[in-house]
């Protein structure tokens, strides 16, 4: 992608019309080991993807209804964080994977808390997914991350990557495209 120009380019196949704005929000604690996978893949992302005034990256270590804050001109979110899973390191994609690792009321479950968003906002509430790693509950504190889940989260962001630049990231319908052109 270096060198290239590129546009990103947002359609909504259900109604036809043009998307705006995507933010990447990656969940977690860095300081919790694989907890903060989320944080390390969003931070990849925004390292890789071009810069575009529609785009946002977003961390989100603390209190997830800090997303409150972000929904007023969002059309797509793409969460990322550390789920629950059998084996650390899978990669998993949907709305309701439940979160490996609560420790205090503040880190809720993404799910629980896009929910009860969604009934509290007043309008349509912006299309949304969730690209979850699988992680071992952290027994200490302590950054990095696994080996296993390095390297999910390593190939997580590298197929959002191709996606976004093939045939698109595909969110409710938003599908999401980086045309690359000379």
């Amino acid at each position: 992608m270096t060198g290239a120009h590129t546009r990103l380019s947002f359609t909504d196949e259900r109604a036809s019309s043009t998307v705006g704005k995507i933010v990447f929000a990656g969940v977690g604690n860095t300081l919790a080991g694989d907890d903060g996978v989320g944080i390390h893949m969003v931070r990849e992302l925004k390292r890789l993807l071009p810069a575009d005034d529609r785009v946002l990256f977003s961390e989100l270590e603390g209190d997830l209804y800090e997303i409150w804050d972000m929904l007023p001109g969002t059309d797509v979110f793409v969460f990322l964080d550390a789920v629950t899973g059998d084996s650390p390191g899978m990669i998993r994609v949907g709305k309701t994977l439940p979160r490996a690792y609560t420790p205090s009321f503040h880190q809720s479950d993404l799910s629980a808390v896009v929910t009860s968003l969604q009934k509290l906002w007043d309008g349509e509430f912006p299309r949304w997914t969730l690209w979850g790693i699988s992680i071992d509950l952290p027994e200490e504190l302590g950054e990095g991350l696994s080996e296993p889940v390095r390297t999910a989260a390593h190939e997580a962001v590298e197929t959002m990557v191709e996606l976004l630049i093939g045939k698109g990231l595909n969110v409710d319908g938003a599908v999401i495209r980086i045309p690359c052109t000379d």
